[in-house]
């Protein structure tokens, strides 16, 4: 055991870390970071240029808020009609700038399925924003063909990446007119297949 932690202190001494290296590089990340922020891109998007998975993008973006909001200020103009609420369902965040509301948007158009803690077996859908989308780990169950598709959270994700989607999670694929076999097909590319 001291010999291993010998070992440790020596490779950090000379710049080294332990640990399974990142899919992406410092300037990657933050591109990423950056496209992000700017608000023109979504996950997907950013994911697509870098040809890794919307997972690992989710899992390098910095997750504290910027504090971008502007002042608040007195209004001269009666208040707009009254918009569609863009909280998140599952935390009861709303975004404060228009770049923010347009990334809340993308975030909340990913579904992310978590094993049901009340019925052992089954498989909820939920939507998060960026302040409460779940960490590691997490599995992207993608189209062969488009990319697009749900994400797994917690033991769901574990199994998935042992190579098994288990019975559950079929079950909601198929509902949710995904083809399983023998590819990966969302249902916009299901239909084209047959």
């Amino acid at each position: 055991m001291a010999n291993t932690r010998d070992g440790l202190a020596a490779a950090r001494a000379r710049g080294r870390k332990g640990g399974r290296p990142s899919k992406l590089s410092p300037d990657q990340i933050e591109l990423a970071q950056r496209l992000y922020d700017a608000g023109e891109h979504t996950v997907a998007q950013i994911a697509g240029m870098l040809k890794v998975p919307r997972t690992t993008v989710y899992g390098h973006l910095n997750k504290r808020q910027k504090d971008s909001a502007p002042a608040a200020q007195a209004s001269v103009v009666g208040d707009p009609a009254v918009r569609p609420p863009r909280t998140c369902p599952s935390c009861g965040y709303e975004p404060t700038t228009r770049a923010e509301a347009a990334h809340q948007r993308a975030d909340l158009a990913v579904t992310w399925l978590h094993a049901d803690p009340h019925h052992r077996g089954r498989v909820i859908s939920r939507h998060h924003c960026r302040h409460c989308e779940h960490g590691q780990p997490a599995f992207d169950i993608a189209c062969s063909v488009c990319g697009d598709g749900p994400i797994l959270a917690g033991a769901l994700a574990e199994q998935a990446k042992n190579g098994n989607l288990t019975e559950p999670v079929r079950r909601w694929l198929t509902a949710a007119e995904w083809a399983v076999t023998p590819d990966l097909l969302c249902p916009g590319h299901a239909y084209a297949a047959d």
